[in-house]
């Protein structure tokens, strides 16, 4: 083997190494991680409750019990109608806050006397809990779907709007200038340098906006609504089903993980092209 072929050899593992071998074992690893870190909460969940009887079961149910709970909900037709009653209503109020956050925080961040007015009262909007507006909402909307629409579009217009604003506001003067040197108008700069540099903003607050959006529904159903997950775990725990509640507050979290994971993947994309203007 004479000495060009190991040179060669040795740029291209570490050309492997750059563009996917240390990326791709980090994910590996991360994974295993996540794997581990669960598996060591439901052993310590289980040796609490069942081993040690530290716990009533009534009150916290082994991670046995909670399996099991999904398949009591499944055969009584409860999980896949309240699931659905929640779908309907969480991707209603999503899809509209994603809409209003886009289009406010563009508005807002692109014009200065807007960003100076709107901006304080957005960020007391973000410091609101929802727990202390649900019943102002309940009185506005009534009992039902639509006031669980209003918290979960709230909650989602809020922090997207915030993190557009950041965004737009955020954009670096060097990109605007060469634009306007390269004979762009404020219109072409606007669709051809704002947007794109705000697009990993906009994805990051829809992640942001998962978890705070399935909290607001959760709150809403669990006070004003006949039917949903959040109205399952209540009526769940009324009856001493403590099983079927833990049932639901999982499916809740893991349907919370899958789409920040989906939104976290996107976000990523977005902001590739900054990191290669970066380098």
């Amino acid at each position: 083997m004479t000495t060009q072929t190991v040179e060669t050899g040795r740029i291209q593992t570490v050309r492997s190494i750059r563009t996917g071998g240390w990326p791709g074992l980090l994910r590996r690893r991360g994974l295993i991680f996540t794997i581990i870190d669960f598996a060591v909460i439901i052993a310590i969940w289980h040796i609490a409750v069942v081993n040690l009887e530290l716990v009533n079961r009534v009150f916290l149910p082994a991670p046995i019990d909670v399996v099991l709970g999904f398949g009591q909900l499944a055969d009584a037709g409860l999980l896949w109608s309240n699931m659905a009653y929640s779908a309907i209503t969480w991707s209603i109020g999503f899809t509209l806050g994603i809409i209003a956050g886009i289009v406010i925080g563009l508005a807002v961040g692109s014009m200065h006397v807007a960003y100076k007015l709107v901006m304080p009262l957005m960020w007391a909007a973000w410091a609101t809990p929802l727990v202390a507006i649900q019943p102002i909402i309940g009185v506005w909307f009534g009992f039902g779907m639509t006031p669980n629409i209003v918290l979960v579009f709230l909650s989602t217009a809020i922090p997207i709007s915030l993190n557009t604003v950041a965004g737009v506001s955020g954009v670096n003067p060097s990109l605007l200038r060469a634009a306007t040197v390269y004979g762009a108008s404020t219109w072409t700069a606007y669709l051809k340098v704002r947007l794109p540099w705000t697009a990993p903003y906009i994805v990051g607050g829809i992640r942001l906006a998962i978890p705070t959006s399935l909290i607001g529904l959760l709150i809403g159903e669990m006070v004003s609504s006949p039917s949903g997950m959040g109205s399952l775990i209540v009526t769940s725990l009324a009856r001493f089903r403590t099983n079927q509640a833990f049932s639901a507050i999982v499916f809740f979290i893991l349907v919370s993980v899958l789409l920040v994971w989906i939104a976290d993947s996107f976000e990523k994309r977005a902001g590739k092209w900054r990191e290669v203007t970066a380098r």
